[in-house]
């Protein structure tokens, strides 16, 4: 693990897991924006569909990140969608995962979104974000995910550069696995992904949101302020940062990505991609 520097809240006595155990894979439900101008979109899910998953508390990541960020000009928040029928605005070939009035990812710059996440239990290179739907369009139950080898962002749209998902276990790395479950998603151009290695919870998600935002605005990186953030408003929880480069020395330097070079940070598909890096704060 790096180093962190610290910074204090206060806690509030709440508690949920933002993640579901052994979700069995089912069904396959099946131009860049101006310098110095960041496009956002968040999506946030705490309730689902006839109580298919557990309720969380999570809307406050979403609205308090969209608050805080608009604080500093260039930043303008395109939307504030629940995940209602949301598994299409992630999957790649869709047409709503480019349209801004859909909530599509790749109709944004940064994309913002939490709700449960897993890692399917029969097939371990899949990495998923639950939907409210009780079932997907095509199929599957219980629960419609959003799974990452459906996804391949930055290649299409206003081209995704950052992806932030309060969900736990989507970026878990201890198993090995993380490059087979995000490298779909990486390989449209994607240049940073934060979330959750292992366990999240919603103990302080009233804060978390905003102070994400603001220690961006402060000029931390993108990975460093996910961190910050999330661990020490819990110390429990377990986030992640992830990246790609042309190799080990460019990836490492590239994980330092602020939102003032996020727009002029290379862009990286496919072949161009020799190495990926991540850091992670809390996992045993």
């Amino acid at each position: 693990m790096t180093g962190r520097f610290s910074i204090s809240f206060s806690g509030i006595p709440r508690r949920a897991l933002m993640g579901m155990a052994g979700i069995t894979l089912l069904a396959l439900c099946v131009s860049p924006a101006m310098a110095g101008t960041i496009h956002y979109g968040s999506r946030c899910q705490g309730t689902f569909q006839n109580g298919w998953a557990p309720d969380i508390n999570v809307d406050p990541i979403c609205s308090n990140f969209d608050s805080q960020i608009v604080t500093t000009g260039g930043n303008i928040v395109d939307f504030y969608f629940n995940l209602h029928g949301g598994e299409n605005s992630l999957n790649y070939g869709n047409p709503s995962e480019t349209c801004d009035s859909c909530g599509g990812a790749d109709s944004v710059d940064f994309f913002i979104m939490s709700t449960h996440g897993t890692i399917a239990s029969n097939n371990a290179d899949w990495a998923g974000y639950a939907m409210w739907d009780q079932s997907c369009p095509g199929g599957g139950s219980p629960g419609c995910f959003a799974w990452t080898p459906n996804m391949r962002f930055g290649s299409q749209g206003k081209e995704l550069k950052a992806l932030a998902t309060f969900s736990c276990d989507t970026l878990k790395s201890a198993d090995g696995k993380l490059v087979n479950r995000w490298q779909s998603p990486f390989s449209g151009g994607l240049k940073v992904v934060v979330g959750g290695s292992e366990l999240l919870w919603d103990d302080n998600t009233d804060v978390i949101g905003e102070e994400f935002a603001q220690l961006m605005q402060e000029n931390f990186s993108i990975g460093t302020s996910w961190l910050n953030a999330v661990y020490n408003n819990d110390n429990d929880n377990n986030p992640a940062v992830a990246n790609t480069g042309a190799n080990k020395s460019a990836c490492w330097t590239r994980q330092g990505v602020t939102l003032g070079n996020l727009m002029s940070e290379s862009v990286l598909r496919d072949s161009q991609i020799g190495y990926y890096c991540w850091t992670w704060w809390g996992q045993p």
